[in-house]
């Protein structure tokens, strides 16, 4: 018996152990969902850090049919002053809150630049009054000034329609800037 592809003529090849020889290509979801224009990263940054605690980005998803996965979370302090990286320094990651007023929204940027689509999804940085109740589920003490800490999740942390996350940073410094940057796809609640 022989195995042919009618369109092109290529035969299947048996190895010496009898196998049957399949070649595979594979990709990440990110660029998958990257060729249908549905990949996205959104910068957030709080430039006033005051010894306190403070929302540096804030995200909700409004997709009335998809699922938002965010896939990269990363955080980064610069030129901290006036204090010390300590305990009380930190980036907590959490759910639950919504942005009540204030705060600069952010837009989401396409990573298939000619794809024209937007993302269903608002952005809030730059400390916005937060209501609601707050659950960390996550929490990063950084190593020191511009030092990126990366959480990779790959997909993991999932957003239904209306769901939010939450990006606080608390410090004892009394100068300085932090930013957030969230990479996340769009997919199909089924598949």
């Amino acid at each position: 018996m022989q195995i042919e592809d009618p369109l092109s003529s290529h035969k299947a090849h048996v190895t010496d152990e009898n196998e049957l020889l399949v070649r595979a290509v594979s990709e990440s979801i990110q660029r998958h969902r990257s060729e249908e224009g549905d990949a996205y990263q959104v910068i957030g940054d709080f430039t006033a850090v005051n010894n306190s605690t403070f929302t540096v980005l804030h995200i909700k998803n409004i997709d009335t049919a998809k699922v938002m996965y965010l896939t990269y979370i990363r955080l980064q302090p610069i030129s901290l002053t006036g204090g010390a990286f300590s305990s009380d320094t930190f980036f907590s990651i959490g759910t639950g809150r919504t942005v009540g007023s204030g705060g600069t929204v952010v837009t989401p940027v396409n990573m298939n630049l000619g794809s024209g689509k937007t993302a269903n999804a608002t952005c809030t940085d730059n400390n916005p009054t937060m209501a609601g109740t707050y659950t960390e589920f996550d929490r990063w003490y950084p190593e020191g000034n511009g030092k990126m800490q990366v959480f990779n999740k790959e997909g993991s942390i999932s957003l239904s329609q209306n769901d939010t996350l939450e990006i606080k940073f608390r410090s004892n410094h009394t100068d300085g800037t932090v930013y957030s940057r969230i990479s996340f796809i769009y997919d199909s609640e089924s598949h």
